[in-house]
């Protein structure tokens, strides 16, 4: 059987394969991902984040799930397959996808513009955080800084950030509260 996804394809492509591959991946990290059992929460977040940040966020090494979700889905892979999946992680794996370098940057020290507030909409799992947020962020001036409040580290969106040169910081400030500081990147 050929290939049916590597550590670029986003999660609504796996989700595909076999319904079982969501309780796999729920299983990986049951507080960021049990709301994908939600209907909106799964149209919404399979689309916008990859199979490689998954791994990432779960510390699931790449090459295991890859493996894992094809067996899920009846395709165990070849040898050859499996040399051929792992040519490609090498690219994919010296890709930045931390939110956090080292030490938190300098820029998230200055005074915060705009702040919005999802931790209400994220209790109730109705609404798509990303246009309360891109619509913030397009009225940010180049030199101001936003904060988003999130149950969740919005791993789905960094992503998005990143191609659109927005820059930002992840700060977890209890289990249930992240602080993402955003700004568009000089």
């Amino acid at each position: 059987m050929p290939i049916k996804i590597d550590a670029r394809s986003k999660l609504a492509k796996a989700l595909r394969l076999h319904p079982d591959v969501l309780d796999y991946i729920v299983g990986l990290n049951p507080h960021d991902f049990k709301r994908l059992y939600n209907p909106v929460m799964r149209r919404l977040m399979p689309p916008r984040i990859t199979l490689a940040r998954i791994a990432k966020m779960t510390s699931t090494p790449i090459m295991e799930m890859l493996v894992r979700i094809h067996e899920i889905a009846g395709c165990s892979l070849t040898e050859t397959e499996r040399k051929e999946l792992a040519r490609g992680l090498s690219a994919v794996e010296s890709e930045n996808l931390s939110a956090n370098p080292e030490n938190a940057p300098q820029w998230i020290k200055h005074d915060v513009a705009v702040i919005v507030d999802l931790l209400e909409n994220d209790a109730r799992l109705d609404a798509d955080p990303l246009p309360p947020i891109m619509k913030s962020l397009k009225k940010l001036a180049a030199d101001e800084i936003m904060v988003v409040k999130h149950m969740w580290e919005p791993q789905p969106l960094y992503d998005i950030w990143s191609k659109q040169g927005v820059e930002y910081y992840a700060e977890q400030k209890s289990p249930d509260e992240w602080w993402i500081y955003l700004r568009w990147k000089e």
